[in-house]
């Protein structure tokens, strides 16, 4: 028989099969129908009204403070998300420092991407922003490639490709053309294309750690 210790080894070295079915038995997960399509819905409202509400409060209102902003969305995201685990819409691995050490650079990295956004959202307008995270494919696309060997087909690239033309359109047109924050959103697309590599790609790298 395995011990708790053996199951949390078991978690923090990227096999999780055995301790997911293990945690949907132990606890009583709320049946929720067509869960995949209301995540979808949930993720593009919060996000877009996230990018609304930070541009309207850092632009309009002159807020200085992003970084408490930034901190304090953090905070209520994991109230939210402490309070379905508790009532068994969701279920979550136990927190553990061996858990804590293995994922913090892909944390760092989350951190970073969420810090740059809220500054680049100071200087650019919102439409510009989606526009230019179109990069982010690519860069996400082309990282593929070189770290992990994956080959896309020509309409993934002809996509690709457009959103190339659409990012370098909509910068040549921008009446409000503001350079620090390009550099900043720029930085922020290559942060979360590394978000993705490192997530992505972390349950291999977690069985060589």
């Amino acid at each position: 028989m395995k011990t708790p210790g053996d199951d949390e080894i078991d978690v923090e070295s990227g096999k999780l099969e055995k301790y997911g079915e293990k945690t949907i038995k132990s606890n009583t997960i709320v049946k929720v129908p067509n869960r995949a399509l209301l995540s979808g819905l949930a993720y593009c409202i919060s996000s877009c009204s996230m990018i609304l509400v930070n541009k309207c409060v850092l632009s309009s209102y002159g807020f200085n403070a992003g970084i408490s902003l930034m901190l304090y969305q953090n905070f209520v995201s994991v109230v939210v998300v402490s309070m379905l685990s508790i009532f068994g819409v969701i279920s979550t691995e136990p927190l553990t420092w061996r858990l804590i050490k293995v994922w913090l650079p892909v944390n760092v990295i989350f951190v970073g991407m969420l810090i740059t956004s809220m500054f680049s959202l100071k200087y650019i307008n919102v439409a510009m922003v989606t526009v230019l995270k179109n990069v982010t494919n690519v860069m996400t696309a082309v990282g593929e490639m070189y770290l992990f060997n994956k080959h896309h087909d020509t309409r993934v690239w002809t996509a690709l490709f457009l959103m190339i033309i659409s990012a370098i359109s909509g910068g040549i047109t921008d009446l409000s053309f503001h350079a620090v924050g390009y550099i900043w959103q720029f930085i922020n697309c290559f942060l979360t294309a590394s978000y993705s590599w490192c997530s992505g790609g972390w349950g291999g790298f977690l069985e060589v750690y």
